[in-house]
């Protein structure tokens, strides 16, 4: 079992925070994408789940490419930055889902961003035909000591709603989970994983007030994006599990939504880097893993399931079967060489359910029996986004 979150100084924590507010543009090169998500899960009346909800504002490098096949305009390596001051093209999207339906591309729309350091707000608004703003902001909290207010407006949503954390966790305060600088590109990822969210939604099925857990990061990629496995699973107490699998295998000239004809083929691939980790709720233990296996289950339906499994070396495990019961999804195609050739990339969310957990975590035997319900977003990323 790791430490808990080591006690830091409220500058530190500030530190981290007003990472949110940059894209290093002094790292970016002619492969940089970055992005800002929320995941959330609405508090239901067994636990967080079966919905969830996702929006991002995502740019990319590039003269010309397409979200979702809306034509968008990339950022420019060469635009003016000044004053704490970054503008730049992104594309707001979001989806919202349940075990009975899955509202994708509640909103996609591109628009200039801009993003303000000495503000800490991150904008990207346009008005359309008709004079209706369409888009998305972000804006730092100015009333607790970490947290996020968020609007978004699009086709089929209007939302608005804030998430907060606490300082003393590593799971609820800003996070500098990954920092990777190398003269060939790199990845930096600053993440609250486990704050707490209340506002308003106006989706399809109407309006309401939601609350529950959030999740919230901000990547920086100054590098080709390339597939990944990644996952984030929550229980009815707040204890959390999560796995992160990179990886290169055919899966990277993939384009669309499809799969192999066989488990064996579609499981043909090398990770790069393997890890987990498991966080009680109740704050009094996280345990890492570094033995990490998370298999498509092709069974001929419209979604495969996958089989989840990390171990390490203090004998600590958790298996179980991720149930997909939906999905959607984000794509990014860019014109290279004169538009010659189009790279593409797939962003799946897979929803699921846990099915069948067992395990051992600090001494602590796990099944569904013990801990309720868990429900999770899976995301199974394929293709190279040059």
């Amino acid at each position: 079992m790791t430490d808990e979150f080591a006690d830091r100084p409220l500058s530190e924590h500030q530190r981290v925070f007003e990472k949110i507010w940059s894209q290093n543009p002094d790292r970016q090169n002619w492969s940089s994408s970055s992005w800002w998500f929320f995941l959330l899960f609405p508090e239901g009346e067994a636990g967080y789940g079966p919905r969830q909800l996702m929006f991002s504002i995502a740019a990319g490098v590039g003269d010309q490419c397409r979200v979702n096949g809306l034509p968008a305009q990339g950022m420019d390596l060469d635009r003016p930055i000044g004053g704490g001051i970054d503008r730049f093209n992104a594309t707001t999207v979001g989806w919202a889902g349940d075990d009975d339906q899955v509202h994708d591309h509640l909103v996609k729309q591109p628009a200039e961003a801009v993003l303000s350091q000495e503000d800490q707000r991150l904008e990207a608004w346009v008005d359309d035909e008709e004079g209706t703003r369409r888009g998305s902001e972000i804006a730092a909290l100015s009333d607790r000591p970490v947290g996020l207010e968020a609007q978004v407006v699009g086709q089929d949503v209007e939302a608005t709603f804030e998430a907060w954390g606490e300082l003393d966790s590593k799971m609820t305060a800003p996070h500098h989970s990954l920092n990777i600088d190398t003269p060939l590109g790199g990845v930096e990822v600053v993440a609250m994983r486990q704050m707490d969210f209340e506002g308003r939604f106006d989706l399809p099925d109407g309006e309401e007030t939601l609350s529950g857990s959030c999740y919230f990061q901000r990547v920086c990629f100054d590098m080709p994006l390339f597939p990944w496995k990644w996952i984030w699973a929550i229980f009815p107490d707040g204890t959390s599990f999560s796995v992160m699998v990179p990886f290169v295998g055919p899966q990277l000239l993939r384009r669309g939504y499809k799969f192999f004809s066989s488990n064996r083929l579609e499981r043909l691939t090398i990770p790069l880097r393997q890890s987990g980790f498991w966080h009680w709720g109740d704050g009094s233990g996280h345990v890492e893993f570094d033995r990490v296996t998370v298999e498509p289950l092709l069974h001929g339906g419209e979604h495969p399931d996958f089989d989840v499994r990390v171990e390490n070396d203090d004998g600590d495990y958790v298996r179980f079967v991720a149930r997909t019961y939906g999905h959607a999804r984000n794509w990014l195609e860019r014109d290279r060489l004169g538009g010659r050739v189009t790279s593409h990339w797939s962003y799946n969310e897979f929803m699921f359910r846990l099915s069948g957990l067992s395990g051992r975590v600090d001494g602590t035997h796990l099944d569904e029996a013990s801990l309720g319900p868990g429900f999770g977003t899976l995301e199974y990323s394929t293709g190279l986004g040059l």
